[in-house]
């Protein structure tokens, strides 16, 4: 495994979702790397709607997909998430130890105690000019599935093999809806399940950022680093 490729969460995607689970998991104290496929951040939105408005994001009556990008990276900036964009994740498998090997398209390896897919529909690929949405390496892997995407439990994200969750068009589950503002959910409801796996025993009532002393004194001693 390559030097400094060890991390607690490898999240395989970097869309909004993804972003947004950085944040969630950063509030926790999880380190995240994010594998994706594009040269940038944003995933759909950045290549398929970067100018056309969303009109579904809450607390945004118009903002396209640049902007919701921009805005979702200044978010998890205090976490400091490591970024591996423009490769491929071509497959997972979990260790003696329980941890994960994620494997890299230039062949780097990344060790994770969790693997989040947010691989959205598929894999973007170069071609003439934009680059474009294709089947990617995920339709291989060994997780129960519906077409396009990994069957999930509603209550924790977890697909078919534990220590690997699923959110945003990565996942189905009864009652899916195919919405940012859904994979958002996700992603909150995702973290309280991989936080009781990276801290067992530990504190399992929900925090707010509104009222929790801990959380606020992350956020703002993480924002202070930053300036």
């Amino acid at each position: 495994m390559d030097a400094g490729a060890d991390t607690d969460v490898v999240v395989i995607g970097a869309g909004p979702v993804a972003l947004f689970s950085v944040f969630q998991l950063g509030l926790y104290g999880l380190k995240c790397t994010l594998v994706d496929s594009l040269d940038r951040a944003g995933g759909q939105c950045a290549v398929l709607y970067p100018d056309k408005p969303i009109y579904d994001v809450p607390g945004f009556p118009k903002i396209d997909g640049l902007d919701l990008t921009a805005r979702l990276l200044e978010q998890i900036a205090p976490f400091s998430p490591v970024f591996r964009l423009g490769s491929t994740a071509t497959g997972f498998a979990q260790q003696p130890d329980g941890r994960f090997k994620v494997t890299l398209s230039q062949g780097e390896q990344l060790g994770a105690s969790v693997v989040v897919l947010a691989t959205g529909l598929g894999t973007f690929v170069p071609g003439e000019g934009e680059a474009t949405l294709a089947v990617g390496p995920a339709a291989g892997w060994l997780l129960d599935r519906t077409k396009d995407a990994f069957i999930v439990d509603p209550e924790r994200f977890q697909t078919s093999q534990p220590g690997v969750f699923a959110i945003g068009d990565a996942c189905h589950y009864p009652g899916k809806l195919r919405l940012i503002l859904s994979g958002f959910h996700e992603a909150a409801l995702m973290t309280q399940a991989i936080r009781r796996i990276s801290f067992p025993g530990g504190r399992t009532t929900l925090e707010y950022t509104t009222s929790s002393s801990r959380l606020k004194k992350k956020i703002e001693g993480a924002l202070s680093s930053q300036e």
